[in-house]
């Protein structure tokens, strides 16, 4: 398991909330604009699988829009497995909110969008301990909840993308 680059991960998510979006393998505002004329992605995020990529290198934002449109059988999250070093029932697990363990799935469905980021960082932490290798250090996951950027208004409901919670 690379465990460092889950935890650059699961450090992303935490320092910057505004770009997390579990439901979505990767979302920008202006998708059509990047992909068909190469703009820059504006307001972009993706979910855990799509940063793994991300921070691993392995895809750009652009070429996440382009492949991880919609659920394809696998091509966004097996990659993001291998690239993590886990099995694909680990990737099941942590790149599907609809897999993960209790009590988080059950969070999941009942959560807001403004607290998806820290219930990922949470299962995140929750799933390094569980399948990492033992005397992993303890995160700090309440430090990075309150060491983020400065408050900003959150987006009103009808400016939020989202799409039904589906298994990404």
């Amino acid at each position: 398991m690379n465990v460092d680059l889950l935890e650059r991960v699961r450090q992303h998510i935490a320092h910057h909330p505004d770009r997390f979006c579990a439901a979505q393998w990767a979302f920008a505002r202006n998708a059509e604009q990047v992909l068909r004329d190469g703009a820059s992605p504006e307001e972009f995020r993706c979910c855990i699988a799509g940063h793994v990529l991300l921070h691993h290198g392995t895809l750009s934002e652009r070429t996440l829009l382009r492949e991880g449109g919609f659920h394809t059988g696998g091509g966004v999250w097996t990659r993001a497995a291998r690239a993590a070093s886990i099995s694909a029932e680990q990737g099941r697990e942590l790149f599907f909110p609809s897999q993960w363990d209790r009590p988080f799935k059950q969070k999941y469905y009942l959560c807001s969008a403004e607290e998806e980021p820290d219930l990922a960082v949470s299962y995140l932490d929750y799933f390094l301990k569980k399948h990492g290798p033992s005397g992993r250090p303890h995160s700090q996951t309440e430090t990075d909840r309150t060491a983020r950027r400065p408050a900003q208004a959150p987006e009103s409901a009808e400016n939020r993308p989202r799409s039904p919670r589906t298994a990404a």
